[in-house]
């Protein structure tokens, strides 16, 4: 297809195009003659990821090139592609602190081999990094690096820091609660489907799923506390909430 055809395709400005070939997002058009470049699914699909992550998450052009970068490196198996786009919804729009994350720069997760390869060092404190690995183990779930992984140690930190009470059983238990829901939302990936299209799944799917998550939280705790504030008699104060003294 012509330049016109895939901006229509996909809902981008020409211009716009001609911006991520010039910034190494998009590979150049083939030529078919001396002003006349061609386009094919591979534009297409990196430009519907690319759109996604502009509209969706305000992803910069910088995070955007260190994508695709590991979508064009072959050495990367799909499972760790996969586990770097776990990481960029994470960062994207998921209510988690830049501080939970791992920082912009340093070398992104990998996977154990299970040939006594080290694993890359855990920076959150011993006791929140063994909470983590405990609820893995009585979960009897993998126990891998992993971006999710690497951010519940760190948040965990951040909640105890607040005065919230952390604990392996608060944390199998939260894990426990959603595992059906999970386990509902994970589709297998074809190999039919590009690298391109793989990143798109999985960036989208874990956002949509985690915004969903935060709003069912807030919902929770609306409801319960509005139950309570019921049970005690509509008396703000007896939730614990401040009231103003009369004449005040």
């Amino acid at each position: 297809m012509k330049l016109s055809a895939l901006a229509a395709a996909a809902g981008i400005s020409t211009a716009s195009i001609k911006f991520y070939i010039h910034e190494g997002l998009l590979p150049a058009g083939r030529k078919k003659n001396a002003t006349t470049a061609v386009y094919d699914d591979v534009h297409l699909h990196r430009l519907e990821l690319i759109r996604w992550l502009r509209d969706e998450l305000s992803t910069p052009i910088s995070d955007i090139a260190d994508l695709t970068r590991a979508i064009g490196d072959e050495s990367l198996s799909t499972i760790e592609l996969m586990g770097i786009c776990q990481e960029f919804a994470l960062r994207g729009n998921s209510g988690l602190p830049a501080s939970a994350l791992r920082a912009p720069g340093s070398p992104p997760f990998t996977l154990r081999s299970g040939t006594g390869t080290e694993a890359a060092p855990r920076s959150p404190s011993d006791r929140f990094d063994g909470i983590v690995s405990e609820a893995l183990d009585r979960l009897g779930w993998p126990d891998e690096e992993s971006a999710a992984r690497s951010a519940l140690a760190r948040v965990l930190e951040m909640v105890d820091a607040a005065g919230y009470r952390v604990s392996v059983e608060s944390v199998v238990d939260q894990c426990r609660a959603i595992a059906s829901t999970a386990g509902d939302n994970i589709r297998p990936i074809g190999t039919e489907l590009s690298r391109d299209e793989v990143c798109l799944r999985v960036i989208r799917g874990i956002t949509m799923h985690n915004r969903q998550l935060i709003a069912t939280s807030a919902l929770a705790h609306a409801s319960l506390s509005m139950m309570a504030r019921a049970a005690a008699g509509g008396d703000d104060a007896a939730v614990g909430e401040p009231t103003d003294s009369p004449g005040q």
